[in-house]
């Protein structure tokens, strides 16, 4: 289902709350997006893009102007227009926007999508356009989805949990390897390539791959290890499985050289049946070779 701002305005009273406001203190329920701002504008751009604006305006009843943060979005503004996507915490009254500053991709942006708060807004955006699937209530789930939001990469965002003995010992996400950022740059070369083929070519490092070195630089071992791994778009859908398996070769067949013991994939009800390393290698082959693509 295609997300528009009207769909993205409807959904934001529902998700937002105590627990995600910034101004703790004056939230309500009678006005659930009161202090969500500059969560609602960095979730916005998530799922629309365009470029985040911030600057100090003026609202009734206060003797200072106070923080704010909007959007611009093209897609849906081609005439120049900006998205205050909050506004409704203002009432009946929304403060008129200055030129403001465009922070996108700023430290200001990058804290921001770092914070607790925001990743707890991004999680419950995507569990209520799943149909509030079950998966999202999953501890492990929700840890894997944290990660994932930390992903630098531009096409598929990618967590992973390691647990050992009842005990997460690896929590992380795909990141791009320095030596290789020129494939990288200025966009991605992965993005003319079809997913789940030619995993060799790009700068990402896969968070499968990475945790399995994690893991071992601990000397813990593998062959006891129970490895979820669960991804998102780049609007942060959940990516879902319908059958067990795994889809990346380059990643399957490092989780069965290192002998790991049981490799989860999620589904919205919950985490499928789990595999083994052999499993993942033959299920991987399928897609590599492009026998499957789905």
């Amino acid at each position: 289902e295609k997300i528009t701002p009207k769909k993205f305005r409807e959904i934001l009273p529902l998700i937002c709350d105590k627990e995600t406001s910034f101004d703790q203190a004056n939230w309500t329920k009678k006005n659930p997006l009161w202090g969500h701002c500059a969560m609602i504008s960095v979730l916005a751009h998530q799922v629309f893009g365009g470029l985040i604006f911030y600057g100090l305006v003026n609202i009734k009843n206060r003797a200072e102007p106070i923080k704010h943060y909007w959007n611009f979005v093209p897609d849906f503004l081609p005439d120049g227009r900006t998205e205050d996507f909050s506004s409704a915490q203002f009432g009946n009254n929304p403060p008129s926007l200055p030129k403001g500053r465009n922070i996108t991709k700023s430290l200001v942006h990058v804290r921001i999508k770092k914070s607790k708060r925001f990743k707890l807004l991004a999680l419950r955006f995507a569990k209520k356009l799943s149909g509030d699937a079950r998966i999202f209530d999953d501890q492990i789930y929700q840890k894997c989805f944290f990660s994932a939001l930390d992903s630098p990469c531009q096409k598929l965002r990618f967590g992973c949990v390691i647990i050992h003995n009842s005990k997460i010992v690896y929590a992380g996400q795909n990141k791009t390897i320095e030596p290789l950022k020129s494939f990288c740059e200025p966009t991605c070369v992965r993005l003319q390539i079809q997913s789940r083929t030619e995993s060799m070519i790009g700068a990402c490092g896969h968070a499968e791959e990475i945790g399995l070195w994690e893991v071992a630089r601990k000397n813990i071992p593998l062959n006891e290890c129970e490895l979820y791994v669960a991804g998102i778009n780049m609007q942060g859908m959940p990516l879902f499985k319908n059958t067990p398996g795994h889809t990346c070769l380059r990643c399957a067949v490092q989780m069965y050289n290192a002998g790991i013991k049981v490799i989860y994939g999620p589904a919205k009800e919950g985490w499928l049946a789990p595999i083994d390393g052999e499993e993942a290698v033959k299920t991987a082959k399928l897609y590599a070779s492009k026998e499957k693509t789905v």
